[in-house]
């Protein structure tokens, strides 16, 4: 997959069957949407693109930066493993939120070379979403390309969205999240140097800075880390917070790998979450902390086993 950050139109290489939208998390609704844009694809000859917002529309007009499941990288992963052919990136700018939803039909979509654009049946764009689906029907006419909305996906009589996944997250429940993904829940990061406490308390860990806005809970979890893209996966269990029992501020990533003991300085890893052990807490002293990290392994390992044997 490529990936364009678009500061002029992209030269894409043939004509495109289109989707909108940042797809945070990739989840089974937008894999919907992509599957079926690879399918129209194939059929006419076309390029699959992604039209996405970056940054976050929301960050232009909140505060504070939206929770998300996915940065970047790992949405890149994930797209990329749905078979998406190219990502556009295009900036939003106050400029951009203000613009008419006709406008933005001429001078974004339609230099494409747009031949076929599928969107989710609630979509919404342009000024103060003045832009529907009656408006792209009455584009899609004129200009010549193929309109299709898609119904969006359900589980359990409930729509599948990015906030559903993040409220189960946020209740410590990461098979329900990981169901209505699709997938893990994933963070790929730089292993970075650390104060080197880990190897102090006899369990060393590889340290990845994490922005503030995902939305994983602070806590600790049990993981399984790929090293390399095509790497099998290693079980751990890492730390997830800002380490209070040493008055830490960054929040990080600590994971302790249970049976790879290679140096991982400058590596990149992709950590997939897949268990709550406990919420962060500050500890009395380091000795109360290395017994409560002998007693995460050994859940750690207890969850492995279960999973082995119901695998």
């Amino acid at each position: 997959m490529l990936i364009h950050r678009w500061q002029r139109h992209p030269a894409l290489p043939h004509p495109v069957a289109l989707a909108i939208g940042n797809f945070d998390g990739v989840h089974r609704g937008h894999q919907a949407i992509l599957h079926t844009l690879a399918a129209e694809a194939a059929a006419d000859n076309l390029t699959t693109a992604l039209l996405s917002f970056f940054p976050h529309p929301k960050s232009l007009v909140s505060a504070e930066p939206p929770a998300l499941l996915t940065p970047l990288r790992d949405r890149a992963h994930w797209l990329a493993q749905c078979g998406l052919q190219h990502w556009l990136l295009l900036s939003f700018t106050h400029a951009l939120m203000r613009k008419e939803p006709e406008d933005f039909i001429r001078e974004y979509l339609l230099p494409l070379r747009l031949r076929f654009l599928l969107v989710g049946d609630d979509f919404r764009f342009g000024f103060r979403g003045r832009g529907d689906f009656v408006l792209l029907t009455r584009f899609a006419a004129q200009a010549g390309f193929r309109l299709q909305a898609l119904p969006t996906v359900q589980a359990d009589d409930a729509r599948i969205s990015s906030s559903r996944i993040r409220a189960a997250l946020a209740a410590h429940d990461i098979a329900r999240a990981r169901d209505l993904l699709g997938h893990d829940v994933t963070f790929t990061g730089k292993v970075r140097h650390g104060a080197g406490r880990g190897h102090e308390l006899s369990t060393p860990t590889a340290n990845v800075h994490l922005p503030a806005n995902w939305c994983l809970p602070d806590g600790v979890y049990v993981v399984q880390v790929a090293i390399t893209p095509d790497d099998a996966l290693h079980w751990g269990v890492a730390n997830i917070g800002t380490t209070p029992t040493f008055g830490g501020r960054q929040r990080k990533l600590e994971v302790h790998l249970l049976d790879h003991g290679a140096a991982l300085y400058g590596t990149t890893l992709r950590v997939h979450i897949r268990h709550f052990l406990r919420s962060t807490r500050r500890f009395a002293d380091a000795a109360a902390l290395q017994a409560q990290i002998r007693q995460d392994i050994a859940d750690t390992r207890f969850f492995i086993q279960q999973e082995q044997q119901h695998g």
